[in-house]
């Protein structure tokens, strides 16, 4: 990416900043509204790695301190990865939503994957000039890296209302009411609010603030608690 110098180091921070003892098939379901909590729980740390990880790239001043800096960033997002993905793992929901967390699941450590790839590259260019390494091959993997995460992100972003859906009465005709009560609903809207503030009013949000943003327009809709009455 940047084994030409400060061209690839940009297209990396690019890519950095894209911004129990049961089995699984025999847990009890967890709840919706402890999986759409951890899932705000985690928008917000990613969030904050992001952002931490562009603020310290920003900072720094030389070619090996911004490669430095991609290594620890990358590092620090399959660290928060694989935390989040533990939680996940001790989650099951019933259908027709069984398959939701299996399937961020996958996107993490497929996110992990391509973190790796990032630390293995800079890893490289860092080290200096070697012989027998194809700099023009390693710089043109940078690209297709950074394709693969957008899509994950674009993805998980995509599945903020399945999310959101795990909080709808599936009952006949219950479409109109969430299985969560008033005061939980408001928690919720709270723990969005607090954690990512005025970034939901942004206009160019990148998908991590769009997914919350989603969620929030979402719990603030139009739909009965399980402790309000029918009209």
């Amino acid at each position: 990416m940047r084994t030409n110098g400060l061209q690839c180091i940009g297209v990396i921070a690019l890519v950095l900043w894209a911004s129990g003892a049961t089995s699984q098939a025999r847990a009890e379901a967890t709840s919706s509204l402890a999986f759409v909590s951890e899932y705000i729980r985690e928008l917000a740390a990613n969030e904050n790695t992001r952002a931490k990880i562009e603020k310290e790239y920003k900072a720094s001043n030389s070619e090996n301190a911004k490669l430095s800096s991609m290594i620890h960033g990358s590092t620090l997002i399959q660290l928060e990865l694989k935390s989040q993905i533990n939680m996940l793992k001790s989650m099951r929901l019933n259908p027709p939503f069984n398959d939701l967390i299996p399937s961020i699941i996958a996107l993490y450590e497929k996110k992990i994957n391509l973190h790796q790839k990032i630390i293995e590259i800079v890893s490289i260019l860092l080290g200096g000039p070697r012989l027998g390494v194809d700099y023009g091959k390693v710089s043109a993997e940078m690209p297709q890296i950074r394709a693969q995460i957008n899509y994950i992100a674009e993805t998980l972003f995509k599945s903020t209302t399945l999310i959101f859906a795990t909080l709808i009465d599936q009952k006949p005709n219950h479409l109109s009411h969430l299985i969560i009560t008033k005061k939980e609903r408001e928690k919720l809207v709270h723990d969005l609010t607090a954690a990512f503030g005025k970034k939901l009013e942004q206009k160019d949000q990148n998908y991590i603030v769009s997914s919350a943003s989603v969620l929030k327009a979402y719990l603030t809709k139009n739909y009965k608690c399980s402790d309000e009455p029918w009209e």
